[in-house]
């Protein structure tokens, strides 16, 4: 077969949508020698789909060097990053290529993608919409647009987009997870699960995507009662994102989030032996307030209802100290450099913390402002630094239900979220987190506040009424009405269709549906069960 003819039979596969056999007769080319970008984009993709992201990065950036005004290649490194979850270096890569083609519309579409993973539900939806009217055949952006307007909790809309995506692919992924999802929340729990088993290993669904499908599938299992089926499919789909972000997350080489907590801790028992006195800094007059704890202990929740009372202004989770945190703790010895700030650099950086507040658009003078980060439980010692007068709640749950829902959620994968698709490892994390807050409410003179998810449900009012009373609030009633004030707030986290649906005992104990599977992490969090009366 000569080299046209190849090509020729390259684009007739990808014209009848054989993408893999396309692949296969690329992947021969390039081993003969032919080094054409656009063999190079197709081998790329098949190194994706593996998880092979390094790999299939070093193939785009060599057809890209050949042809640096192809937008289908930039196109194509930009979603590489996407699945690398670094969504800015993927939006340089959409703007690059739309750039050059500003009318090409999956350049909009990876664009769309980026901006949702960086918050930006506005600008993420003006793109998706874009894309389709390019591209009226297009499936993916109203695919995009299905999970939006789910997220925004828009069913007729979503179920719309869905069914056009449907209509131009009967396969598609995000429609097909965005259907089935509204179909899980009306109840059709048996109908979702049937379909879900009946396609869950369709060869055209990759596995990333088939990830999040393994969790619904669990769902679906979990609300019909069969909990070792449902159990299964949150193993395959934990197993499959292990898999997958295992070369980024997962090398020995590298530090994982269990090491960063005890380095962490080392160092700090080593070189703290008195935390400095607190230190006035200009800055809005704000009762500043951080809410931590390890993810799904109820932050959620909890924020939505401090942020109904009417002197509260609290923030959707959105990146507040991340450069600091990587100046400070992610390099080894590096929690010295921040305790030996002066008072100048300390002040250069609390005013870099309020500008990037005010670039969210809240106006925290004279108010309660809730900076919700549990994230920030293990760089409790940055807090202590810049903003001494702070005060701290800690949401603590059940230690099993706390790891079970870890594990049955979806997060976007970075180094922490990593550990949760390993039990063990999620245990263990859970307790090498704890073993840090421990050491520094000991240690650090923040004033801590210590919120019981479990007894907010037994007793809401005189539960809420002291976290009120020790963050300097009054008990607000309209805190009670904490469903309303989260339908209407962009809430990005896992919790968000449990908050809207309002406060109820379901999830407390939850995890004795799945004793037997939890054994193993149960044992590594005994001492936690133990000394929090979970026993």
């Amino acid at each position: 077969m000569d080299r046209q003819e190849l090509y020729n039979n390259i684009n007739q596969k990808l014209a009848d949508n054989d993408i893999e056999g396309a692949v296969d007769l690329a992947e021969v080319a390039v081993a003969l020698g032919d080094t054409h970008p656009n063999l190079l984009n197709l081998c790329a993709y098949r190194l994706e789909v593996k998880g092979d992201f390094a790999g299939s990065l070093k193939l785009l950036d060599q057809a890209l060097q050949a042809n640096p005004d192809d937008v289908g290649i930039l196109s194509a490194i930009g979603h590489n990053w996407l699945k690398q979850a670094a969504p800015r270096n993927a939006l340089r890569s959409f703007s690059a290529a739309l750039a050059r083609a500003p009318g090409f519309a999956p350049a909009h579409h990876g664009a769309g993608l980026a901006l949702w993973a960086l918050g930006d539900m506005k600008e993420s939806r003006t793109a998706q919409a874009r894309a389709a009217a390019l591209d009226p055949n297009y499936p993916d952006p109203r695919g995009a647009l299905a999970l939006l307007a789910l997220h925004e909790r828009k069913p007729d809309e979503a179920r719309a987009h869905a069914n056009a995506a449907l209509r131009l692919n009967p396969k598609e992924p995000a429609a097909f997870l965005t259907l089935a999802t509204l179909d899980n929340e009306a109840g059709n729990h048996a109908a979702v699960a049937a379909r879900l088993q009946g396609e869950i290993h369709n060869p055209q669904i990759a596995p990333l995507q088939r990830a999040p499908l393994c969790r619904l599938l669990g769902d679906a299992l979990d609300s019909l009662g069969a909990y070792d089926d449902a159990f299964a499919a949150y193993l395959e789909g934990n197993t499959i994102q292990r898999r997958m972000f295992a070369p980024q997350h997962g090398g020995d080489e590298l530090e994982s989030a269990i090491d960063l907590c005890q380095r962490i801790s080392r160092e700090f028992q080593n070189e703290v032996k008195s935390f400095p006195a607190p230190h006035q800094l200009p800055g809005p007059e704000v009762n500043h307030v951080f809410l931590l704890g390890f993810p799904r202990s109820g932050t959620t929740l909890l924020e939505q209802i401090l942020a109904s009372h009417s002197d509260v202004v609290a923030l959707e989770e959105k990146p507040t100290l991340n450069d600091d945190i990587s100046a400070f703790f992610l390099e080894q010895d590096s929690l010295e450099t921040l305790l030996d700030l002066d008072d100048s650099e300390i002040a250069i950086r609390v005013a870099a913390y309020w500008e990037r507040i005010a670039s969210y658009g809240l106006k925290v003078e004279g108010k309660t402002f809730v900076d919700k980060q549990p994230s920030l439980t293990i760089y409790l010692p940055l807090i202590a630094k810049l903003f001494p007068k702070a005060k701290i709640i800690v949401a603590r749950r059940d230690p099993r239900d706390v790891v079970l829902s870890c594990y049955r959620r979806g997060f976007n994968m970075n180094r922490t979220i990593y550990e949760f698709t390993d039990l063990e490892r999620l245990a263990t994390l859970y307790g090498s987190t704890m073993d840090l807050a421990e050491l520094y409410f000991e240690k650090l003179s923040l004033k801590f506040h210590v919120h019981s998810h479990e007894d907010m449900i037994a007793d809401f009012d005189g539960r809420i009424a002291a976290l009120c009373d020790s963050i300097g609030l009054e008990f607000d009633v309209k805190m009670r009405n904490f469903v309303e004030t989260a339908k209407a707030r962009d809430i990005r986290t896992p919790s968000a269709g449990q908050v809207v649906q309002g406060l109820n005992a379901g999830g407390v104990g939850y995890w004795r549906n799945y004793e037997t599977h939890l054994a193993p992490a149960t044992a590594i969090l005994e001492p936690w069960i133990q000394r929090y009366g979970y026993a």
